[in-house]
C-alpha cells in the first residue's frame, strides 16, 4: 500500500479500522524492517498550512499546533516506500 502512493497514519488507521496509535507503532516497525531489507523510506514531514513551518521527520503523527505561529492547521506526515 505504501509503495503505490504516500499515506498518512490517519488514512491507514481508517482503512484498517484501527487506532492511530496502533497503526503508528506498527508503521515504525514496518519502516525498520523495510530499511533493513534495502527499501528506501520517504517521509514527507508534517507542515503548517498557515506559515509553512516544517516539522521533523521523526514524528509520524500529526502535531496539534505549530510552534512557530500557534495555528492548528497542520498537514499530516506522508509515508511511502520506494522499491
Amino acid at each position: 500500500m505504501l509503495s503505490a502512493q504516500p499515506r498518512s497514519v490517519s488514512s491507514l488507521a481508517r482503512e484498517f479500522r484501527l487506532s492511530r496509535g496502533d497503526v503508528e507503532d506498527d508503521l515504525r516497525h514496518l519502516i525498520r524492517s523495510a530499511r533493513a531489507a534495502g527499501h528506501a523510506i520517504v517521509i514527507e514531514p508534517a507542515r503548517c498550512k498557515a506559515c509553512g513551518f516544517v516539522f521533523g521527520e521523526e514524528n509520524l503523527s500529526k502535531p496539534s499546533k505549530c510552534p512557530h505561529c500557534r495555528q492548528s492547521r497542520i498537514l499530516e506526515p506522508q509515508i511511502s516506500i520506494a522499491p
